[in-house]
């Protein structure tokens, strides 16, 4: 199991409000951003503050790492410093529930039912039941339960929380600076001054006419 990196205890926040603060190493950086395609320039800085409020932990601060990302256009590396901020409301995870116990099936006689590979010995007659019945299914967590953030044993282990807050900051489309806008027009609008005025259709000459005549009375 790998040692984590950013852990308190939580004997230490009987005594009150803990502060901490933590070196990003560059290496812990590179694993936590393999899914992305962003890249760790230096070590990083991570500052909380810890609080504990009956069971539940309260942690509050922020992260300070500078990342390069590929433009999407050319990709040129562009850096980035990441600041996220940080809070979190720990519960304690609760103990997984024991499996229930199968009580072994009984023959009429009241003795139990012979039994092969240390397995209940599965009837198949017709209107009996098989004692697969009897395993106990895996727990379904509620909607509460799973959308929780938790804290497991006697320790606050805050690696992968802090790893979704830095992924979470990256920026989505990183372009260029220099690069024309999408906004800008592909090719440049004719020039009003340019050469010699194309000829008219003849379907157009009398609205022509007219217009030319409507110019003519303004300038008067």
């Amino acid at each position: 199991m790998t040692r984590p990196e950013f852990a308190v205890p939580v004997a230490d926040l009987a005594r009150g409000e803990k502060s901490a603060t933590w070196r990003i190493p560059t290496a812990w950086l590179k694993k936590a951003l393999a899914d992305t395609e962003a890249e760790p320039v230096a070590d990083g800085e991570l500052s909380v503050e810890l609080s504990k409020s009956g069971a539940d932990v309260m942690v509050r601060g922020h992260a300070t790492v500078r990342v390069t990302v590929p433009c999407v256009v050319t990709l040129t590396p562009l850096t980035f410093d990441l600041n996220p901020e940080i809070f979190l409301l720990l519960s304690p995870a609760s103990p997984a529930p024991a499996p229930a116990k199968v009580a072994p099936a009984r023959s009429a006689g009241g003795g139990r039912r012979p039994e092969r590979d240390g397995r209940p010995k599965a009837r198949g007659g017709k209107g009996e039941k098989s004692d697969l019945r009897g395993w106990a299914e895996d727990p379904e967590l509620s909607p509460e339960q799973a959308a929780r953030d938790t804290y497991d044993g006697e320790t606050v282990v805050l690696d992968d929380f802090v790893r979704e807050f830095i992924v979470l900051e990256l920026p989505l489309y990183p372009r260029c600076p220099d690069l024309p806008s999408d906004e800008t027009p592909a090719i440049a609008p004719p020039s009003r001054e340019s050469g010699e005025d194309k000829p008219i259709d003849p379907r157009l000459q009398p609205l022509a006419a007219i217009a030319k005549r409507l110019g003519e009375q303004k300038k008067e």
